[in-house]
């Protein structure tokens, strides 16, 4: 294996091939060979470093583990894997050995790098709204990749109805083939409208919000009595006002989830908890990743730009193999 490696820099501009040097696997991490990545919305505003130092771009990954730090183990070494770490946009890259899980079943590569990230916030999401068999769920923003995978588990879970929102009509047809039961093609305020004429006024008893910004008080609003609400995205901005006489009177909890890399154990957490129901699910098919492009490694930034122009209905995947 040589020294070095290609890999693409961000930081100051348009992705930028490079070759630099192999990572190398201590302590309690594992070196993988990278055999496909996926871009995720973060990708897509990481230009311009605030330091203006170029980095190694990616954080969402499938390959090969093919040595492990002192305290990591051997037991992964060999398998195929998925997972998340800085700096994954390159032949090679290094992960906390608990944030990578084994490839399920026959998955290729192209679907399992798609997968890790929207497998364990969406999963998170549902566990911290403690979604009980049968209980309705709407996830906003359905059409992102995010929310294709929050429909699917919701269902894996137990969810006795999934509805899902778009603002496009033409993308009905991609929520239903997530498995959600009803496909409501709303903006703005009238999305809690068509919420509630689609479950006879009784509202979701779980929402998973990835639009934040101005669309948390309607899924306040799209809420059951006593429902919970799960913030997860911010797509529509960071900051939001919500009337808080409203929350009262629907007796709505509202939750929030955001996992980073600053405490390994965190992510840990969630990859671990996929183990007994949702990659089980991923083997048999019942859970999958809408991959809606895949382009070669060096054509990064034609396959950002997909991603970037909204039109893309799923994961944006680049594979290396």
């Amino acid at each position: 294996m040589s020294n070095t490696m290609r890999a693409l820099l961000t930081g100051t501009g348009a992705l930028r091939a490079a070759s630099v040097p192999v990572p190398v696997a201590t302590a309690d991490q594992l070196l993988i060979r990278v055999a496909a990545v996926s871009f995720n919305n973060a990708d897509l505003d990481a230009d311009a470093s605030a330091d203006g130092v170029e980095r190694v771009a990616g954080y969402e990954f499938s390959g090969e583990v093919i040595a492990a730090g002192d305290d990591a183990g051997a037991g992964l070494v060999g398998q195929r894997v998925m997972g998340t770490a800085p700096s994954a946009f390159a032949e090679y890259v290094v992960a906390h050995r608990r944030h990578v899980v084994p490839v399920p079943g026959a998955v290729p590569a192209t679907e399992a790098a798609a997968l890790p990230v929207a497998l364990f916030t969406e999963h998170g999401a549902l566990t911290v709204a403690g979604l009980r068999p049968g209980e309705s769920v709407l996830v906003t923003a359905t059409s992102s990749a995010l929310g294709l995978i929050g429909a699917q588990v919701a269902r894996v879970l137990g969810a006795g109805r999934v509805l899902g929102s778009t603002r496009s009509p033409g993308k009905r047809a991609l929520l239903e083939r997530a498995g959600v039961d009803v496909a409501l093609c709303a903006d703005g305020a009238d999305l809690a409208d068509e919420v509630l004429a689609a479950t006879r006024g009784a509202g979701a008893e779980v929402v998973l919000d990835h639009i934040g910004g101005a669309m948390l008080a309607v899924a306040i609003e799209s809420a059951a009595l006593a429902g919970r609400v799960v913030s997860v995205g911010r797509l529509g901005g960071a900051e939001a006002t919500i009337d808080l006489f409203a929350l009262a009177r629907r007796r709505v909890g509202v939750h929030s989830v955001s996992y980073g890399f600053a405490v390994p154990a965190v992510i840990g957490e969630q990859l671990d908890a996929l183990g007994p129901v949702v990659l089980p699910a991923v083997a048999d098919g019942r859970i999958s990743a809408t991959v809606d492009s895949v382009y070669p490694f060096g054509e990064a930034d034609t396959a950002r730009q997909r991603l970037r122009g909204g039109a893309a209905e799923g994961k944006v995947v680049l594979t290396l193999e």
